[in-house]
């Protein structure tokens, strides 16, 4: 080990893909790295944002981040959130840390564009990020987070990626519901992969007999629009190919999991009865080039007792550390350095406001043919790509940090012993008493899989 680098310490502020692999990288290079965990476990929107049915990725890419963390180098430091338990001037200037790296990801989800809805949230609005965490954890026996009422008819307001998953999970689940009632237990797993209407086949029924309506997804522009399939290269011929499968694939979908599609709508207000929502209603608009034009007089009513939110997530907005556009304000050679500070960094989605799956810049298919007929499922084709580029993006930002290191003053051994002493206490107050592994093998939720099993 380089007695250079075995003299800094960094803190990593969150430790999924691109806190673990920034943490990784480092620890290789020598550096003595903190990292610290808001959550029991590191993975993020691997396990809070991506939906249980991706069982195979999931558990892929929660290997890959033990496997990174789990190093000698590296002190793991869980139920640790940063502005409540530690702030970002004490890492700074009590602990003496030489670098902070902030890789928070993209959790607080935009807030809905209708005047006086806030006041429902939980109880008539919910949040995509929040709907997915329930969804993906609510069958554990120790769950204690919110709890979501399944109702059909939800308006989805959205149209990116992750609301087709919001729309998927929401359909399944009051299906599954309506099928109990006739004593038919159709697992989650099946009616995901199969698909609804394939499996409402197999009983002989059909969506009208199960006396339930189904979730409408309310999107600004087309279906063309929707960014299921990624542009080839800027030419005029891979842009109207993209728009021509994305609306190929979302009318696959719609066949698959038998959801309504609403394009050319913005959300504009609400109405309440007895005290609870009962109707949303969407502004109709014409699309001229990219801009969007109001129809005057075409309002469209829509009862429900559901509105859930999907309309892009961003990250949480830190009293001390300076955003412009909603994003963490980065500078630099790889605007990674963030703005007022010599020694903090920002990496992941945290800079880029990615919180949800990226397009794919290295799709296989080429044919729309293959890519509608696959096996695979396309938005776990992207979430893999996803994980892939943040890891890759996370290394060059790496080099930038290292080379502000190779410059900033060694820490001395005080500064290095209240480090580990801070670290440790704050491991005990969270009960992690053990190795990493074994706080991971303790920590690991039930799977719905196992239950089923």
């Amino acid at each position: 080990m380089s007695e250079h680098y075995g003299k800094h310490f960094v803190a990593i502020i969150g430790g999924s893909v691109a806190g673990s692999e920034a943490a990784h990288i480092l620890a290789r290079r020598g550096y003595r790295v903190v990292v610290f965990e808001q959550r029991k476990l590191p993975y993020g929107k691997i396990e809070d944002g991506l939906p249980k049915w991706h069982i195979g990725l999931r558990n892929k890419e929660e290997k890959a981040i033990d496997e990174r963390l789990n190093h000698e180098n590296i002190r793991f430091v869980p139920c640790t959130r940063l502005g409540k338990d530690i702030t970002l001037n004490e890492l700074i200037h009590e602990w003496g840390f030489s670098a902070v790296i902030l890789a928070i990801g993209a959790w607080q989800d935009r807030t809905l564009p209708i005047q006086g809805i806030q006041k429902f949230h939980h109880s008539g609005l919910i949040y995509q990020n929040e709907f997915i965490m329930w969804f993906n954890h609510y069958h554990e026996p120790d769950y204690e987070g919110i709890q979501i009422p399944i109702s059909d008819g939800a308006a989805i307001v959205g149209g990116g990626l992750a609301s087709l998953d919001v729309v998927k999970a929401m359909m399944i689940l009051t299906v599954q519901e309506a099928l109990r009632t006739r004593d038919i237990d159709a697992d989650l797993f099946t009616l995901e992969k199969k698909g609804i209407k394939s499996v409402l086949d197999d009983h002989n029924l059909s969506f009208k007999d199960l006396s339930i309506k189904p979730c409408t997804l309310f999107y600004r522009r087309e279906a063309a629009d929707m960014p299921l399939k990624a542009k080839k290269d800027d030419s005029p011929a891979s842009s109207e190919q993209a728009r021509r499968v994305s609306a190929q694939l979302l009318a696959k979908y719609k066949e698959k999991y038998m959801f309504n599609f609403e394009p050319l709508t913005i959300p504009l207000g609400f109405s309440t009865e007895d005290g609870n929502v009962s109707e949303i209603q969407f502004q109709r608009v014409r699309q001229e080039g990219r801009k969007l034009v109001p129809i005057e007089g075409d309002v469209l009513h829509y009862p429900t007792e559901l509105i859930i939110s999907s309309i892009g997530s961003i990250p949480e907005n830190l009293n001390s550390v300076p955003s412009q556009d909603e994003l963490i304000d980065t500078h630099g050679e790889l605007s990674c350095r963030v703005a007022g500070f010599d020694n903090v960094f920002a990496i992941g989605n945290a800079v880029t406001g990615r919180g949800n799956i990226l397009e794919s810049k290295r799709h296989g298919r080429n044919t729309t043919e293959q890519i509608i007929d696959t096996h695979l499922d396309p938005l776990a084709e992207k979430f893999k790509d996803w994980f892939d580029d943040v890891k890759s993006g996370v290394t060059e930002n790496v080099d930038e940090i290292s080379r502000a290191l190779e410059n900033a003053a060694v820490q001395s051994d005080d500064i290095i012993e209240g480090i580990l002493d801070k670290s440790r206490k704050l491991q005990v107050e969270a009960g992690y008493n053990s190795s990493y592994r074994d706080w991971i093998k303790a920590h690991t939720p039930v799977r719905l899989e196992d239950l089923i099993n």
